[in-house]
């Protein structure tokens, strides 16, 4: 099986707000792509006057039934806003708020292509929205340089590139240098990305695993199943009733019921009618007592992302005005 393309998804935090809280971890309510104010909402009259800047977190899942690796995963920006405000993003973490943030984070994003580039050609001089983001292009960095009108655009041409050596900047002007030659000519007006490749590959993964008393499971053998669609950003404590009866409780998510040594356990996210995770009866073993507990958590086939938009004090309306970001990567 494949990971397809309808299985990489974007999904709104548990809040949505311009407060400390905004943000948290990830919920169940998918993005509808290329909806209106699917991320930031309208910038009215008023607050282009006296301009702002919001955050907005989202997060890009591996919505794959089959529980499959998303391979070299990346996320970009296609291209900068075509309005006079600005939108970049930095990398979070599964749990952080707005109150998290401390303006230090690395930023992505976009630019636009300068003057003209041939095939064959190592230099690109591309130009920034605002002087506060020549820092999204730096040494070894992966780039993206496109002529397409949209990520799913069937012409134009496309390309990757690493960029060798820092940058050189003057104002809104970043003149790189990368470690190979262009494959294709691109036109002033190309959009250059800067992209954010994850360390590892993206999975479901189980993490602090902790058990009290003589009973065991063996995780190594029967490692506990996550689930690409269930699976939530949790602490889970398991508490043993007696010798064999246990109850499950989330940190967050409160109660997903109780269990026997003698079954396997799923828990169901009714939001999504997937099992949080399984723990399978083989797994048991030794002697359980009352009170016995093991403490895991449990993290989703998820990418967190904050994306800001700065609005500039007497910026001009634009309709039609918005940001496209780019979720992809390789599948078996």
């Amino acid at each position: 099986m494949t990971i397809l393309s309808s299985e990489l998804k974007a999904y709104y935090p548990a809040t949505i707000s311009d407060a400390a809280g905004n943000g948290g971890r990830i919920s169940f309510n998918p993005i509808t792509s290329g909806a209106l104010q699917n991320v930031f909402p309208h910038v009215f009259r008023a607050e282009r006057v006296a301009g702002s800047t919001k955050r907005r977190k989202l997060f890009f899942r591996v919505a794959n039934d089959a529980d499959e690796t998303l391979y070299a995963p990346s996320i970009r920006l296609h291209a900068p806003t075509v309005g006079q405000d600005r939108v970049y993003f930095h990398i979070g973490t599964q749990r952080d708020t707005q109150a998290d943030i401390t303006g230090s984070e690395r930023k992505y994003g976009a630019a636009t292509l300068k003057t003209t580039v041939t095939a064959g050609g190592s230099t690109l001089v591309v130009t920034v929205e605002d002087a506060s983001l020549t820092g999204l292009f730096a040494s070894g960095d992966k780039i993206r340089i496109t002529d397409k009108a949209t990520p799913t655009s069937s012409t134009g041409n496309e390309e990757e590139l690493i960029i060798n050596g820092a940058p050189s900047v003057s104002g809104t002007d970043v003149t790189i240098t990368t470690t190979t030659a262009l494959a294709n000519g691109y036109a002033a007006g190309a959009h250059v990305s800067s992209l954010y490749y994850p360390p590892a590959d993206l999975a479901c993964s189980v993490s602090n695993w902790a058990e009290s008393g003589a009973g065991t499971y063996n995780e190594t053998l029967y490692p506990v199943v996550p689930d690409n669609i269930g699976t939530a950003e949790q602490t889970w404590t398991l508490t043993f009733t007696d010798a064999t009866h246990f109850t499950v409780v989330g940190d967050l998510i409160g109660s997903v019921g109780s269990g026997t040594v003698g079954a396997d356990f799923a828990p169901v996210n009714s939001a999504v009618a997937k099992p949080f995770f399984t723990l399978a009866a083989a797994g048991w073993g030794g002697t359980w007592a009352a009170g016995n507990t093991i403490v895991f958590q449990t993290h989703p086939p998820a990418i967190a992302i904050w994306e800001t938009r700065v609005v500039p004090a007497g910026a001009a309306s634009m309709a039609g005005n918005g940001c496209t970001s780019v979720f992809e990567g390789e599948t078996a």
